[in-house]
């Protein structure tokens, strides 16, 4: 009789945060499309969140995460292809170049790029932890190459999409594994300045909306003024202005969803980037409040689970996602409080988007895959 083994545990917290927050996204949705004139969306979103759920066993019964290592370098090459894919056949949205059209779906590349390198990131730090003490920055690019050449082709190929966004999550992502695995703090901090100056050079020298963009924020900021006189005068603040109009509008309990008036067509976004505004302003602060918690709450418990594991493999892994989903959201948060300067975020599993939602869940999937605890019989 042959042996098989059966999960015996797992964090139920990540899957109840999960199905808590897949379900305030799918009211959102409904509470949205309802005062507007189609619910064609809410539809779509409604079959989105059970093919989401079915991605999140399938991670989490059916994917052997060591397999899934050995295959990592795959999928980044077709991660590239898919991103090649996209500069070649993608259809052009406000000046971007961000999704396939297959089928009847609209896919974005660049959600799978940040699964997969912090994959590979995950795996290449594992593999070669012997080297990770020599790891001093005219060393790092000789035993740690293969991590420099696949994150700068993925850069590179989603900087041409115009879709800056991922590649600050993802950055800040990537870097934190580096800080986790222990790789020298002087390599560290040259990679910060390199990219804080290559980040410089884009919105200086890219496409003229992302400077736009930098007026706009020092104009609302919540922390950085404009101390000059001179004032914003275009009119693309218009999303920035009516989030900080629906925020303050919900004071400490909101307006509630009867009286809430962004989502009748004040803020265009309202079921995709600023949807938080929306749960801000008929929720109030506590409503927001509980929404960074449940959030907050999720990528602890993805910390407490990834480092009950031995492997550094799986340690990496699983931190790194829960990293993934949470500065995604913290990204999304800070464009609608403008603490941050206005970028194409959505805010996972509340905001409209099926590409996002299934994502999201497969890596849902994966953290409770991590935190299984297994055991044999027979």
């Amino acid at each position: 009789m042959k042996s098989k083994t059966y999960i015996a545990n797992y964090d139920h917290y990540i899957l109840v945060i999960y199905f808590v927050l897949m379900i305030i996204g799918l009211y959102m949705q409904l509470n949205i499309s309802s005062v507007r004139t189609s619910m064609s969306f809410f539809y779509k979103q409604f079959i989105w969140f059970f093919l989401s759920i079915g991605s999140v066993w399938f991670a989490f019964k059916k994917v052997d995460l060591e397999k899934l290592r050995n295959v990592s370098f795959y999928l980044i090459i077709f991660t590239i292809i898919l991103l090649i894919a996209v500069l070649i056949f993608g259809k052009s949205v406000k000046g971007a170049v961000r999704s396939l059209h297959i089928w009847k779906l609209n896919v974005q590349p660049s959600l799978l790029a940040r699964i997969t390198l912090i994959l590979y990131f995950a795996h290449i730090l594992d593999k070669k932890q012997r080297f990770i003490p020599l790891s001093k920055p005219r060393d790092f690019p000789k035993y740690f190459n293969s991590l420099i050449v696949m994150t700068t082709i993925m850069f590179g190929l989603i900087l041409l999409e115009r879709h800056f966004s991922p590649l600050v999550i993802s950055g800040i992502t990537l870097l934190s594994l580096l800080y986790l695995a222990r790789i020298k703090m002087s390599t560290i901090i040259v990679m910060i300045a390199i990219l804080m100056l290559f980040g410089s050079l884009v919105i200086k020298l890219g496409p003229k909306y992302r400077g736009e963009r930098m007026q706009i924020y020092r104009e609302y900021s919540l922390f950085h003024k404009n101390k000059n006189d001179e004032k914003y005068t275009g009119t693309n603040d218009y999303q920035v202005k009516e989030s900080l109009i629906s925020l303050a509008s919900g004071k400490l309990f909101g307006t509630t969803p009867a009286r809430g008036t962004g989502k009748h067509y004040f803020l265009p976004e309202a079921k995709t980037d600023y949807i938080f505004a929306i749960i801000g302003e008929e929720y109030g602060f506590v409503g927001s409040l509980f929404m960074m918690a449940l959030f907050i709450l999720l990528f602890f418990r993805a910390i407490i689970s990834s480092l009950k594991r031995d492997s550094l493999y799986l340690q990496l892994l699983g931190i790194g996602l829960g990293m993934n989903i949470f500065f995604n959201a913290m990204v999304n948060i800070g464009v609608a409080m403008a603490i941050i300067p206005s970028t194409g975020v959505t805010l996972p599993f509340i905001s409209y988007g099926g590409t996002s939602l299934l994502v999201n869940s497969f890596t849902i999937g994966l953290l409770l895959n991590i935190s299984a605890k297994r055991q044999r019989i027979g």
